[in-house]
């Protein structure tokens, strides 16, 4: 499941005190759904030391999140919409916990996207529980009956939503790749390797948006990604259209997300056999993501995969020589990609699921 809501919920904006019996009996605290348009520096800039806080005393080693970061993950998503539903807990009028809710529109309409980070030094009083209570509630609104979530192993928010109900939909593991720490001798001969295999394909470079006049032949190539395992996740493949490709890509340039593409092309027939797409953060120096890379079932076998994550990465030697860290996740069931992510030599940096409760 891609992106994020088409829109925000029509109860609109504003402060809420959760009802009797869903929230702490602590009148220092305060609950209030917030419009995600209207975040303030100061705000975001409290969210951000919350959700880096909450790693750090989890033992995550995560991206450190930025105010500018995480109020254009809010205002924008995947689909250039805001969160459909925002909320924000106070001690004092101190912000010490969020949460969020993405509806899908374009596919899995029958689910919603949920996040919700807790302060440690408030954690365990039941503010989490609160917080969910009102993700709930707001999906059954919107007639949504799967919530869906993402979590690292053995943390409070693993231990808190297993114990709320939610089943393990999927087990999944973040690999981190270092720059500055590759062989770049072994990756130039995985990539030569590779496209002496694939003689009759090219790869193309593309910076930036793709040209209007190509997005009805790239819809493929996202569509690709359906082939990677969903395990027990209760989800219908996405749907993908020019629409909602040009959508992602201008919430990616809102974010300040700068997208690099390398594109595999059958030389004879002109058809786009694959891509591989890298988000570099302008937000947060050093930081980029590895999106979908995918292969169009018909021309597979060719080690297109590993030639395209391999240029990739000598391609960003030239261009982004600045990058410390790239990070991706994989399905554990995922052998086949988490392979060629092992040749290019990730490690696992953190392991988590995908949750789901069936409202």
């Amino acid at each position: 499941m891609r992106g994020a809501g088409e829109g925000r919920d029509a109860e609109g904006a504003g402060a809420r005190v959760a009802e009797s019996g869903d929230w702490p009996k602590d009148d220092r605290m305060h609950l209030e759904r917030v419009d995600p348009l209207q975040l303030d520096h100061a705000t975001s800039e409290r969210l951000a030391e919350v959700m880096n806080d909450s790693a750090r005393a989890a033992g995550q080693s995560m991206a450190p999140m930025t105010a500018a970061s995480l109020a254009a993950q809010a205002r924008y998503t995947h689909d250039d919409r805001p969160f459909d539903a925002m909320w924000l807990a106070r001690e004092r009028g101190d912000v010490v916990a969020m949460a969020s809710i993405e509806f899908p529109r374009w596919d899995n309409q029958h689910l919603a996207m949920a996040f919700c980070t807790v302060a440690p030094e408030v954690q365990g009083r039941g503010i989490g529980t609160a917080l969910l209570a009102e993700q709930k509630r707001c999906c059954q609104a919107e007639r949504r009956s799967l919530l869906l979530t993402f979590c690292n192993r053995d943390t409070p928010g693993h231990r808190l939503l297993t114990e709320s109900g939610f089943e393990v939909g999927q087990a999944n593991a973040q690999r981190r790749l270092y720059p500055q720490r590759i062989d770049y001798g072994n990756l130039r001969s995985l990539a030569d390797d590779a496209s002496g295999r694939a003689a009759d394909y090219e790869i193309v470079r593309l910076d930036g948006p793709a040209p209007h006049e190509w997005l009805p032949a790239l819809v493929s190539l996202f569509e690709a990604i359906n082939d990677a395992p969903n395990d027990e996740i209760n989800a219908t493949p996405d749907i993908f259209s020019v629409e909602r490709i040009r959508q992602y890509e201008s919430a990616m340039a809102h974010r300040s997300q700068h997208l690099y593409r390398l594109m595999a092309r059958h030389k004879d027939s002109g058809e786009w056999a694959g891509h591989s797409i890298l988000c570099v953060d302008e937000l947060r120096p050093g930081v980029a993501m590895q999106e979908d890379t995918t292969v169009v079932p018909r021309h597979r076998g060719h080690r297109l995969g590993i030639w395209l994550k391999a240029a990739m990465l000598l391609w960003m030697r030239e261009l982004r020589r600045e990058l410390e860290t790239i990070d991706t996740w994989n399905a554990e069931s995922n052998a086949h990609m988490i392979a060629v992510n092992d040749e290019l030599g990730c490690v696992v940096n953190a392991r988590g699921f995908v949750l789901q409760l069936h409202l």
